[in-house]
């Protein structure tokens, strides 16, 4: 049986307001980097849960907006998604 797993976007608390600043979709992301980090925790745990191991992807929010400049795209939910299925795939995840 082939196991699950899925790379779950992880973000540093001095690059937190980096991201809120450059996102499209502000109103979309918690107001706090704490807020985030309890929505972050409670996203593993469920996954697990579901027998899916996540793995951490530490996310460069400077990374991040190239990537976004690079192709054409809005920093929002979607590209963010993008980005971390793109640094998983060069096994930049740790699991959890």
């Amino acid at each position: 049986m082939k196991e699950t797993a899925v790379g779950v976007g992880y973000y540093k608390r001095e690059q937190w307001n980096f991201l809120l600043e450059s996102a499209s979709d502000r109103e979309n992301l918690e107001g706090t980097y704490e807020e985030w980090l309890q929505v972050f925790k409670e996203t593993i745990g469920k996954l697990k849960a579901q027998g899916i191991k996540p793995y951490k992807i530490d996310v460069d929010v400077r990374e991040l907006i190239e990537f976004c400049e690079e192709k054409g795209l809005p920093n929002n939910g979607k590209a963010r998604a993008q980005f971390i299925s793109h640094l998983a795939t060069k096994h930049r995840g740790i699991e959890l």
